[in-house]
């Protein structure tokens, strides 16, 4: 296997180590938040490092579902790359509305969030009107998947507060 394919390796990339992932991006998400969050500025609109982190962990926390559910590293990359919408309508055709209940705005803090992340909005500066998501949804949606996935593949997450 080559260097480049590393976590395609599913000794070294498994459920419980995306879930951990997930977990770790979601508490740096938090910790960002409280700290950038409270700058003039971010009264409605959570700082773009706080919003890729969570990002980050729903991808991760979907693709750990994607493990579980037997479906190969390789073929997660291929089909899903860093797209969260795409990722969270196939885990809902795959079962993850037997684990969560995810509300419509759940579903559309997810899209709306998805149109910053997978096209790299979140990390390469691009100009121009956008709609930026809220915290407090982004932050619901996340735990209520970081809870219900992480307990279905056997890493229940730890002090991220409680699902709301």
């Amino acid at each position: 296997m080559s260097k480049h394919h590393l976590h395609e390796d599913p000794d070294r990339t498994t459920t419980v180590g995306m879930a951990r992932y997930a977990v770790d991006f979601f508490k740096a998400a938090l910790a960002a938040d409280e700290k950038l969050g409270l700058e003039t500025g971010y009264e409605t609109v959570a700082p773009v490092p706080v919003m890729f982190l969570a990002g980050q962990s729903i991808e991760l926390i979907l693709k750990s579902y994607f493990i579980h559910k037997g479906i190969s590293l390789r073929d997660i990359r291929l089909k899903y790359g860093h797209g969260l919408q795409k990722s969270l309508t196939d885990a809902i055709e795959l079962g993850l509305s037997n684990i969560v209940s995810l509300t419509e705005e759940d579903i559309d803090t997810i899209k709306l969030l998805d149109e910053l992340y997978s096209s790299k909005q979140l990390q390469y500066i691009v100009t121009g009107a956008k709609t930026f998501p809220v915290f407090g949804p982004i932050e619901t949606v996340t735990r209520k998947l970081l809870f219900a996935v992480g307990y279905e593949v056997g890493f229940p997450p730890r002090d991220i507060g409680n699902v709301i």
